[in-house]
């Protein structure tokens, strides 16, 4: 009894029901005393969980099976009849123990013959268990166990095997995945390379070296090394003087793992093999790359403009060494080409960390044309060198530029003294500084406003800059400038404005209703009307158009550049009597707002024949205007009648005409048999016409001097340019 050798076995359990009571009589007798009979009571019961046993089933007892494979789950594994017991002996025939699975398993799957257990149709009973099994298939997963939850209880036969809301009993069938080894490792890490510094060890961890197999644990990964480093060894962390040649990923990922540099100024490698041992090992070659000497700072100096002169500290040099050659010296590699370094006065090619610690280093400038230097040099210890830096030095600009500067797509900005302000630099040096730009902005355009001289004014030098980026959408896209900042008597320096294109806000055009014909001549924008849409051209053009009452429209797809495309817009001289609409460019000029010139795309191979062609025009147009001025001359007699009757030749009731509008009876032009109208004003001649329209902005026209064929009352009536129209107001 005390060695635990005595059972009890419970036998003939399908007769005895769910809970049932046993016992035995024994005495114990040790001579010469005896004990008199005793009564042992045992409680036979499913309710009763056994240490490891959590089930209440006849049999619940999981299954295995290998990584990939199937198993059937039969009676052996899976038994429930045991829960008819609870029901009397009298109805136990006429019910049938039923399954229904509430979780499926993770990593595999359930079948009955060819029908999958799903969601929908999750039920099977204690009598497909016994004759057919239930198959579990593993869907090949790296995993190593699975599980599914199921319901039973009795239900009678016939009736609906639905889930009763009580009286039922849940459990848990384990599954556990023999994994099998068909993964070989693989080399996660991209580079192996590891920097260590000159004579010091170093860890070699995860990031460094890191192979993984998704069916071996990292202690089942073994490393071998084949090809010591050269430059020193590996160790592990608890004997790190002894070398090692075996270690394993484990090792690497608990930073076991060093490489003890031997002090030698080379660098080095090592030959190792990986494996699981069940795959072919990996040969790989690991470097080791020695810094003898690091620069741990190298920041740009600024020397503020204007002063010829700056301290060099540790915050812009400064370099350590691996402990053994704590001396360091730079030495200049390449003369300064616009200053000298100098220390307590003195000009010098190399210096130490200590006068860069102290502060005894200073640049000096002598160039004051320039506005950058570079210093080139070496970094030497008695051990080790480093070649090939370099220290920029720039000149800081004196000015204060905006931050956060928006520009309207294809809208004009004006640049101010907000935007860039040299107002401390202009009252130092006494002088007007200047922006020279060496870098334009890619998206948009600077030029220089017409009519303003370059005297000192609000911006120093008013210039406009124009966004003409492609954006579309509400997307916003960055674009920047870069710029020498000059003046008297200090060193120029490099600034940038940087901004930024938004999209733009819709505008209004005018339009108006015309009623009386009329000339149009303007040698930037010209008016073409027809029966189809409007047509914008540019350059000196003459065309018909007509007057009438204004209204305002909006104008849909407007832009005040023009167009980016290489084409330019054609002109349409079929007149419509209806309607003329204004372009944008002369809806939104202002008096205070600059003329801007139009951008061409063409190439010179399109735009000199267009110049060619354009000058024999002109010269057929002048030649022209002085032959009809020579039949002018000629002819006597006036040009036009002296009364000719308006009024139609019906007799009816008179329109009534407003008050505030007087009454005009206008005369028409006389014409000449077979020949076209003659135009009302000649295209005048337009300054800087011999200049192509892309390279420079056009010139103001000359007055409308030149009259054809016009009465002298008439052309004193005439006016040279268009006033704004006032309220009830209308051309005549």
């Amino acid at each position: 009894v005390s060695e635990q050798l005595i059972l009890y076995q419970h036998m003939d359990w399908e007769n005895t029901g769910w809970t049932a009571e046993d016992s035995f009589t024994f005495t114990v007798s040790s001579p010469p005393a005896a004990l008199g009979p005793e009564e042992f009571h045992i409680t036979i019961s499913y309710e009763i969980n056994e240490p490891g046993r959590q089930s209440r089933l006849l049999a619940n007892t999981g299954a295995v099976v290998k990584e990939g494979d199937k198993v059937l789950i039969d009676q052996s594994k899976l038994d429930a009849s045991n829960l008819l017991l609870k029901l009397p002996e009298s109805q136990r025939s006429s019910y049938e123990i039923w399954f229904q699975v509430t979780s499926l398993p993770h990593h595999g799957t359930l079948m009955v013959g060819e029908r999958n257990i799903t969601k929908r149709k999750p039920n099977f009973s204690q009598y497909i268990i016994n004759k057919f099994g239930v198959t579990y298939l593993h869907d090949d997963s790296e995993s190593l166990a699975d599980n599914f939850t199921f319901a039973i209880w009795p239900n009678e036969k016939g009736k609906s095997t639905m889930k009763p809301e009580a009286d039922f009993l849940e459990e848990m069938f384990n599954i556990t995945i023999t994994p099998i080894n068909d993964q070989a490792p693989e080399l996660k890490t991209k580079g192996l390379r590891l920097q260590v510094l000159q004579g010091s060890r170093l860890v070699l961890g995860p990031e460094n070296l890191k192979v993984e197999d998704l069916d071996s644990p990292p202690e089942e990964i073994r490393y071998v090394i084949i090809r010591d480093p050269n430059n020193g060894f590996l160790a592990m962390a608890h004997h790190p003087h002894i070398p090692v040649h075996r270690f394993t990923q484990a090792d690497i990922d608990n930073s076991q793992v060093w490489f003890i540099q031997d002090g030698s100024p080379s660098s080095g490698a090592f030959y190792f093999s990986v494996t699981d041992g069940q795959h072919c090992p990996l040969y790989k070659l690991f470097q080791l790359d020695v810094i003898p000497i690091s620069l741990v700072n190298l920041a740009d100096l600024l020397l503020p403009q204007g002063q010829t002169s700056v301290t060099i500290t540790s915050a812009h040099l400064s370099a350590v060494t691996n402990g053994r050659s704590p001396h360091i010296t730079y030495k200049i590699m390449w003369p300064l080409q616009h200053g000298h370094l100098l220390t307590e006065d003195q000009a010098v090619v190399s210096f130490g960390q200590e006068d860069l610690n102290l502060g005894k280093l200073s640049y000096h400038m002598t160039n004051l044309t320039a506005s950058e230097d570079q210093l080139q040099f070496s970094l030497l210890t008695s051990e080790s060198k480093l070649t090939g830096q370099t220290l920029c030095i720039r000149v800081q600009p004196l000015l204060r530029v905006v931050s956060n500067l928006t520009v309207a797509n294809r809208a004009a900005h004006q640049l101010t003294r907000k935007d860039l302000d040299a107002t401390e630099l202009a009252n130092r040096t006494n002088s007007d500084p200047k922006f020279e730009v060496t870098e334009p902005p890619v998206h948009s355009r600077l030029v220089r406003r017409v009519g303003r001289d370059t005297a000192l004014e609000v911006g120093y030098g008013p210039r406009t800059a124009g966004a003409r980026a492609n954006l579309t959408g509400p997307n916003s896209l960055n674009d920047s400038f870069t710029f020498l900042l000059r003046a008297d008597h200090v060193q120029p320096a490099t600034a940038c404005l940087p901004f930024t294109i938004v999209p733009p806000d819709p505008f209004l055009l005018q339009a108006f209703t015309p009623d009386v014909s009329f000339l149009v001549t303007d040698n930037l924008v010209t008016i073409g009307l027809s029966q189809e849409k409007p047509v914008v051209s540019s350059g000196p053009t003459t065309q018909t158009g007509t007057l009438g009452k204004l209204t305002q429209t909006r104008w849909p797809e407007a832009a005040p550049w023009g167009r980016q495309s290489g084409e330019e817009p054609t002109l349409d001289v079929t007149a419509s009597p209806t309607r003329v609409i204004w372009s944008p460019d002369t809806t939104r000029a202002s008096p205070g707002a600059p003329t801007q010139p139009r951008e061409s795309s063409h190439p010179l191979m399109v735009i000199t024949p267009l110049t060619v062609a354009l000058f024999l025009l002109i010269v057929t147009v002048v030649a022209s205007c002085v032959w009809l001025l020579g039949q002018k001359a000629e002819q006597a007699k006036p040009l036009i009648k002296p009364q000719i009757n308006l009024e139609p030749p019906t007799a009816g009731p008179r329109p009534e005409r407003s008050t505030t509008v007087p009454a005009v009876t206008v005369t028409p032009l006389l014409r000449s048999s077979g020949s076209p109208p003659v135009s009302l004003f000649r295209a005048p001649q337009c300054e800087r016409m011999e200049k192509s329209p892309a390279s420079e902005p056009a010139g103001r026209c000359a007055p409308w001097e030149t009259w054809v064929n016009l009465d002298p009352d008439m052309v004193t009536l005439c006016r040279q340019t268009n006033p704004a129209l006032k309220h009830d107001q209308y051309w005549v």
